[in-house]
């Protein structure tokens, strides 16, 4: 159960419990681990993302300075948002949430006015949309033959991809490919490509093929690390190279 266990102390205490589950065990598995804490599944993978966050811009907790793992999820999960597009700002705003100067409310302000300010250049939707008429064109070319789905397209209880490809003359989608990010700050690709690369093996249960594109040969290099970290090998996964933008 909970016990009024903090956030923070619970994404640290399962963390280490999921990282020992295989593939295809790992969705039953953390909600088994949320259960046992007494908090639901989405709750818990809000707190280990918010925890991946936090390690990632503070590095290893220290006694003599305030964390903010002490501060609430929300007020960690805008940070992180704020810090993708607005790195800088996003660190002052930290600052003060160490020193508890800021209510998730007045957090969420502050956020909203920064990007409103920044204005940064195709986030969300139309940053995706970007990345797909660059990329599109390059698997089209790669997969002669094939007929491609709208970028995006998606029926019933198909699951959310990038771009679909069937052999031309067939009724069967084999192929699915989805792109990682894309994302403007470019620590995220590293912070959530575990994220990522579990998305392609479960896909890789549904289609024939499965392409994980990835922006750099150095971030293909990972991927197939952690593959390997995590003994997984499925045949019917690439990692190709694209870069996403112009």
């Amino acid at each position: 159960m909970n016990d009024g266990l903090h956030w923070s102390t619970i994404a640290a205490s399962a963390r280490p419990q999921l990282e020992q589950l295989r593939f295809g065990s790992r969705e039953l598995g953390l909600k088994r681990v949320a259960a046992e804490f007494g908090i639901s599944p989405q709750t818990l993978r809000r707190s280990l993302s918010a925890l991946k966050f936090i390690e990632q811009i503070e590095g290893r907790p220290s006694p003599a300075r305030r964390s903010l793992r002490s501060a609430p999820v929300a007020a960690v999960e805008h940070l992180a948002r704020w810090h993708a597009y607005d790195p800088a700002g996003a660190t002052i705003a930290a600052q003060r949430v160490r020193r508890g100067l800021y209510t998730i409310a007045a957090l969420e302000a502050a956020e909203r006015a920064a990007r409103a300010v920044s204005k940064p250049e195709r986030v969300g939707r139309s940053l995706v949309s970007a990345c797909r008429e660059r990329v599109g064109p390059v698997l089209r070319k790669q997969l002669a033959g094939f007929e491609c789905a709208a970028p995006g397209a998606s029926r019933g209880n198909e699951p959310a991809v990038d771009f679909r490809f069937r052999r031309t003359g067939t009724r069967k989608w084999t192929i699915a490919a989805i792109i990682m990010g894309p994302y403007r700050d470019q620590s995220l690709y590293k912070l959530r490509l575990d994220d990522w690369v579990v998305k392609a093996l479960g896909l890789s249960l549904l289609y024939e093929r499965v392409m994980l594109v990835v922006p750099t040969a150095t971030l293909k290099r990972q991927c197939t690390a952690w593959l390997r970290a995590h003994e997984v090998a499925p045949p019917n996964l690439d990692i190709p190279v694209i870069t996403p933008l112009p």
